[in-house]
C-alpha cells in the first residue's frame, strides 16, 4: 500500500520555507529603506527635509541590509540570529514607544507590523536548513524577479516627492510661515501609488516562485498563502490603524479566532493538494 505522501515530503517543505524565507525577508528589507528612500527623493527636489525620520529607521533598515547580505552569502545561522535580533529590537521600540519617548512617537501600526513582520520571517529562517537552497531552487530567472521586487518595493518611495505639489521653500518672513504647505499630496494619489506598488510586488513575487520545482512550488504557495490569509484577516477584522475599518466588524473572541483558522485552513487545504496530487498510483493486481 502507498503512503500518502512522498517519503521525500520534509526535505520539500523545508526547501519551500527556504524559498519564503529568501522571497519575504529580501522584500522585507527593501520595505525598511522606503522612509530612507522618501526622504532623499524629499532632498532631493525640495532642499528640505520635508518627511522626518524616525530614530527607529536607521537601525532597522541597517539590521535588514546586514541579514540580506547573510543571506546571499548563504550564511544561515548569521541570517537566523540577526532576524531574532531584529525581532527583540522591535520589541524595544515597541516598549520605548509606550513609555512616551518623544524620538519613538509613531503611529502604533507602524511599530507593530514591522514587529509582526520581523517574527515571521525569523522563524521562517529558522525553520530552514539552508537558505542557500532557497536562493538555488528560485533560479537564475526567479532571483532576478525577486531583485525586481525588491527595487520596486524601496524606489516606489520616491514617487509621491516626485509626484506631489511642491508649494516652493518655507518663507522665514511670511506672518505666519507655520501654515505655509510646503508640499501637498492629494489622498488619491497617495491611495493609487500604494495600490499599484503592492499589486506589482505581489505579482513579482508570484512569478518569482512560479519557476521553482513544481514539487516544492506547491508547497511556497501553500505558506505564502496562510501568511496572506493570516495578513488579510488583520486588516479586514481589525479597526484601524491596523485594520482598514474604522470600528471592528466582529468581536474580540471572534477575530482571534479568524486569526487561527484562517492561516490554519489555507495550510490545510493545501497539505491536503499536495498529498492527493503526489499520491502513488494504485497498481492494479494481474491475474494469475
Amino acid at each position: 500500500m502507498g503512503t500518502l505522501d512522498q517519503p521525500s515530503s520534509p526535505v520539500r517543505w523545508a526547501d519551500g520555507a527556504a524559498v519564503v524565507a529568501v522571497v519575504v525577508t529580501l522584500i522585507l528589507t527593501a520595505r525598511q529603506l522606503r522612509p530612507l528612500a522618501e526622504a532623499a527623493a524629499f532632498l532631493a527636489r525640495t532642499g528640505e527635509t520635508v518627511a522626518s525620520v524616525p530614530a527607529a529607521t536607521w537601525p532597522r533598515a541597517a539590521a535588514w541590509v546586514a541579514i540580506s547580505i547573510a543571506i546571499l552569502a548563504r550564511w544561515r545561522t548569521a541570517a537566523a540570529l540577526g532576524a531574532w535580533s531584529a525581532v527583540l529590537y522591535e520589541i524595544v521600540v515597541v516598549a520605548t514607544r509606550l513609555k512616551g519617548d518623544q524620538g519613538y512617537d509613531a503611529p502604533l501600526d507602524l511599530l507593530v507590523w514591522p514587529l509582526l513582520l520581523a517574527v515571521a520571517a525569523a522563524v521562517l529562517l529558522s525553520a530552514t536548513a539552508s537558505v542557500g537552497r532557497g536562493l538555488d531552487l528560485l533560479t537564475r530567472r526567479g532571483r532576478w524577479l525577486l531583485a525586481v521586487a525588491a527595487a520596486v518595493t524601496a524606489l516606489t518611495a520616491t514617487a509621491i516627492p516626485l509626484l506631489g505639489e511642491y508649494n516652493g521653500p518655507s518663507q522665514a518672513d511670511s506672518i505666519d510661515p507655520g501654515f505655509h504647505a510646503v508640499f501637498v499630496v492629494s489622498s488619491r494619489l497617495g491611495g493609487a501609488v500604494g495600490g499599484l506598488t503592492f499589486a506589482v510586488v505581489l505579482t513579482l513575487a508570484l512569478a518569482t516562485v512560479i519557476g521553482v520545482d513544481r514539487a516544492v512550488r506547491s508547497r511556497v504557495l501553500t505558506l505564502m498563502g496562510a501568511g496572506a490569509a493570516g495578513f488579510v484577516a488583520i486588516h479586514l477584522g481589525l479597526p484601524r490603524p491596523f485594520g482598514v475599518w474604522d470600528v471592528p466588524l466582529v468581536s474580540g473572541p471572534t477575530e482571534a479566532v479568524l486569526l487561527v483558522m484562517a492561516p490554519g485552513l489555507v495550510l490545510g487545504a493545501g497539505l491536503l493538494l499536495v498529498r492527493s496530487n503526489e499520491r502513488p498510483p494504485l497498481v492494479e493486481p494481474t491475474a494469475p
